[in-house]
């Protein structure tokens, strides 16, 4: 509490008395902030990461504050329905196309929650320039969807989710269906980028009619593939192409597998159930089972 006491004091002192006095000084030896150490600056604006009105008065003040204030301010973005994150991300997407963007290069990790449904009013514009786009985000290591379906996702903003040269891949949530020719998983994991090292699926869903059979597809989920989370619902909809008995070449390695309680009849119990069994006995390395 002292240490963030001292420096909202410290920034009060380094800040100048208004934007404009900065944009007539252009530059930083004018201000405070050219008298104090490079380190200094970062551990002042690291104590205020959670000061969201002093980080954004910072980025005005001196080029040297701009990279880590905006790392604070950008480096998680989140796009969420219930807080008007359509027009948000429509917003966000039209920057990431802009040549003079700049701020895009602090995000590190990407969350969209809810957004892509039908039966309301927002549209989201094609974006072509994928090489910009891309460009725009060289930083971004996780992308993370939540709670939406998949086949409602506009084509041109899934080539944009495939595109991206993330580290971490998060599925929460997600609902797939059968495409005439090939399921939404397919695509995905057909595409995974090289860059990914590792993929949450948690409480993955699919609708549209039985739970598809990917054995004619299964060469596409054969390499190697480290989960951060796995649950039984998710499991369930690999179950042609990660059975133990049936596939010796399986190099998957989980941390975390959640047992959730599923609604199932008789006969789906006694077929699944061994299935989980082998899964959790024959894995590499499930490490952390959880209990739902």
């Amino acid at each position: 509490m002292f240490c963030l006491s001292l420096s909202q004091r410290l920034v009060r002192w380094i800040l100048p008395p208004s934007p404009e006095l900065l944009s007539i000084s252009g530059n930083d030896n004018n201000t405070a902030i050219g008298i104090v150490a490079p380190e200094l600056l970062d551990r002042i604006i690291d104590h205020l990461h959670n000061d969201r009105r002093t980080l954004l008065r910072l980025g005005l003040t001196s080029r040297k504050t701009l990279i880590r204030s905006r790392f604070h301010l950008f480096s998680e973005l989140e796009f969420n329905k219930d807080h008007d994150g359509d027009n948000q991300f429509n917003m966000f997407l039209a920057l990431l196309e802009a040549p003079w963007t700049s701020f895009t290069n602090a995000v590190e990790s990407l969350h969209v929650k809810k957004l892509f449904y039908t039966g309301r009013s927002y549209k989201h514009l094609p974006n072509k320039n994928f090489p910009r786009i891309l460009a725009n985000l060289r930083n971004l290591k996780t992308l993370r969807l939540t709670s939406v379906s998949w086949p409602y996702i506009p084509p041109h903003i899934r080539e944009f989710f495939l595109q991206t040269n993330i580290v971490n891949l998060q599925l929460d949530s997600v609902e797939f269906t059968n495409w005439p020719d090939k399921t939404d998983m397919v695509e995905i994991f057909f595409r995974l980028q090289s860059s990914i090292k590792s993929i949450a699926l948690y409480n993955l869903r699919y609708y549209g009619g039985p739970t598809p059979n990917l054995s004619q597809h299964s060469s596409t989920f054969r390499h190697p593939i480290h989960l951060t989370s796995l649950d039984t619902c998710s499991l369930l909809l690999f179950k042609d192409v990660w059975d133990p008995l049936h596939a010796n070449d399986l190099d998957i390695t989980v941390e975390s597998f959640h047992v959730r309680l599923l609604a199932m009849n008789q006969n789906d119990r006694a077929v699944y159930t061994p299935f989980f069994f082998k899964v959790l006995t024959t894995g590499r390395t499930v490490s952390s089972p959880y209990f739902h």
